[in-house]
């Protein structure tokens, strides 16, 4: 396979963190016949990003282009970095993520092999200290990792699903922004802002219009999870985030009051009988409820819902 691919690392204010993933980068194992570049958008960062950038470009074995978009939030950045792109493919990869050696061939494989417009990869959990015992695998796609076990046992049409699809481990074709458009602007975290689901609203779209998209077993990620993201107020401001963003996305739900009923009865029983994962679980799917009727009141208030 004979290709230009530019491999696209968004980042705000984690110096230390994007430091290994462009290590890892750099350790990639790219057969004769890709033409890589690394871009790194630098989104409004006011830590070291510029110095762990430099770093990396003194040694690195491809060309390094470092951008700023000013403009704060996950999906501008990711945006300016379609737009920077020179790449027939574009790989995005999360700025506290560590790719495997052959992740990019991996991925470019895949999207060859079924002829596909965009490729989701494996991403899985590097924890930087034990987690606790309640944060079980049930509770990992709230994370945005995934649970490698249970995807191994399943089918390939089961494994190509819209809840397996992470941005910290995708590639498109250059022509799919094209095609389908690009991230929503509306959506994606900006700081503290709770509002996600930018890249599943990608997805869901791409597929929706009949883009090919897949899942990419092989190419490996490792999300890198520090011990403020091994929390029970942590995953209820994400899932509450997620829900405000599908709002904002509009479409269909399973937001209504009886999932609101069944989950507090089902969180109560597992609390009652000491089962703390199952407990949590239905306490993020209550979380996803008000954040979803949040941002349905804020979509009123704006004139669109």
């Amino acid at each position: 396979m004979s290709a230009s691919v530019t491999i696209a690392v968004p980042t705000h204010n984690r110096a230390r963190l994007l430091g290994l993933t462009l290590a890892s980068v750099a350790a990639l194992d790219l057969p004769d016949g890709i033409t890589p570049e690394c871009l790194i958008v630098d989104n409004a960062s006011t830590d070291d990003t510029r110095d762990a950038v430099e770093v990396f470009a003194r040694t690195a074995p491809m060309a390094v282009r470092y951008v700023i978009e000013p403009e704060l939030g996950s999906s501008y950045a990711r945006n300016r970095a379609i737009a920077e792109a020179r790449g027939d493919f574009i790989l995005f990869i999360d700025d506290d993520a560590i790719a495997e050696p052959d992740w990019a061939v991996q991925l470019l494989a895949e999207m060859d092999r079924r002829a596909l417009d965009v490729a989701c990869g494996m991403v899985v959990p590097r924890w930087e200290m034990t987690p606790p015992q309640w944060l079980g695998r049930s509770l990992y796609i709230r994370l945005a990792v995934h649970d490698e076990a249970a995807l191994a046992e399943a089918p390939e049409a089961a494994r190509d699903s819209v809840h397996n699809y992470f941005s910290a481990n995708v590639a498109f074709r250059r022509g799919t922004f094209e095609l389908f458009g690009n991230f929503r602007e509306d959506l994606g975290v900006v700081g503290t802002n709770p509002i996600s689901g930018e890249d599943t609203e990608l997805f869901e779209r791409i597929k929706l219009h009949g883009g090919a998209i897949g899942f990419a077993p092989k190419a490996r990620v490792h999300h890198m999870i520090g011990s403020e993201r091994m929390t029970r107020g942590y995953l209820r401001r994400k899932a509450y985030a997620f829900g405000f963003g599908s709002a904002i996305a509009g479409g269909r739900t399973h937001n209504h009051l009886d999932k609101l009923f069944r989950n507090a009865i089902r969180m109560a029983t597992a609390a009652a009988a000491g089962d703390l994962e199952s407990a949590v679980f239905h306490e993020l799917e209550c979380a996803n409820f008000f954040g979803y009727w949040r941002g349905r009141l804020a979509m009123r208030r704006r004139g669109r819902g």
